[in-house]
């Protein structure tokens, strides 16, 4: 086993472990509920959290667009279907379809979020659960950032950091009917609010057919509010331009 990977890093191990269990918490009731066979973990790393759904009992095929990584969690996880892909390339379809599909950690180091979400919907028979470092923001943003090198960075370095209203949206546009908040995140500080600092993690579900289930609200489609380019949130101006163009059209009504 390398010790050279940034995954194994002690930094990174509370909230590895807090993801972990979050997820184990939601699964083990839905994969009796929704009779949860299969899963895909794209974006896996060196698959922890691959391991971890076989460890539940699921068939697990795991996907990670760099193959050092994949090379690496072959020789860390025996039993598991690891490949390389690229979740912002369609070919990801080739995999299959699975029951569950889950999407820890990489959606705000893509170029291409929505490309990439809805591949994910291409091969989600079921539930997708959906974490990402997000903006708290109900609008429907995407922030163009650079990002660093690095085997758990983006491919192309730059990426789209979302909101957590762009998720939500993302999701709904690229198909599936039913998306979802948690009502509860991981116990971690990335999942809350500190001191001068928001919440810098979200995770959301999507969904073919309605869950029902009390881990989860129904989140409504995001959608713009208001004149993203007026200068005046009165809307004064606005109404103005109205009436102006209202007389303008009966004048030349007349005029004919």
């Amino acid at each position: 086993m390398s010790d050279s990977f940034v995954f194994d890093l002690p930094v990174q191990a509370e909230s590895r472990e807090a993801r972990i269990n979050f997820l184990r918490n939601v699964i083990l009731p839905w994969k009796t509920q929704l009779n949860l066979r299969s899963a895909l973990d794209i974006g896996c790393g060196v698959g922890t959290f691959s391991a971890m759904l076989r460890d539940l009992g699921l068939q697990v095929t795991a996907a990670d667009a760099r193959a050092k990584n994949i090379e690496e969690a072959r020789s860390r996880h025996p039993g598991i279907d690891f490949h390389v892909a690229d979740a912002e390339d369609s070919s990801l379809s080739r995999l299959g379809s699975f029951d569950l599909v889950i999407c820890f950690g990489l959606l705000y180091h893509l170029e291409n979020p929505l490309m990439a979400i809805r591949n994910l919907q291409a091969v989600t028979s079921k539930v997708l659960v959906l974490e990402s470092m997000s903006v708290q923001e109900e609008q429907p943003v995407l922030f163009l950032l650079d990002e660093p090198a690095g085997e758990d960075q983006s491919l192309r370095a730059v990426s789209c950091y979302p909101s957590e209203g762009a998720m939500i949206k993302m999701c709904y546009r690229a198909g599936y009917p039913h998306v979802y908040r948690f009502r509860e995140l991981p116990n971690h500080e990335d999942f809350r609010a500190g001191i001068g600092r928001a919440r810098a993690r979200t995770v959301i579900a999507a969904s073919i057919s309605a869950v029902d289930s009390p881990l989860i609200a129904e989140a409504s489609e995001p959608k713009p509010s208001g004149d993203l380019w007026t200068t005046d949130p009165t809307g004064v101006t606005k109404v103005l331009r109205r009436l102006r163009r209202n007389v303008k059209q009966s004048r030349n009504k007349k005029a004919r």
